[in-house]
């Protein structure tokens, strides 16, 4: 039976990547982001400064990302 879930694991990445705008940064090493959504959340990094945009991946930042149009479509 684990095979099966190991084979499903590595199908079903865990890996959470998207965009976010970063709000504030602190000195602790941890930024406030604003998602595409609206929501907002604290994550750890501070390699990207405020205004900016930023790459994130699990709740940290990875790097600085560029400032494209951005467009949300429901089908």
């Amino acid at each position: 039976m684990s095979n099966v879930l190991n084979r499903l694991g590595s199908v079903l990445n865990s890996t959470h990547r998207s965009i976010v705008k970063v709000i504030s940064v602190s000195p602790n090493g941890t930024s406030l982001v604003e998602h595409s959504d609206g929501s907002t959340s604290s994550i750890i990094g501070n390699g990207v400064q405020s205004g900016g945009n930023a790459y994130i991946e699990n709740d940290r930042i990875v790097g600085p990302a560029p400032d494209l149009p951005f467009y949300d479509i429901e089908i």
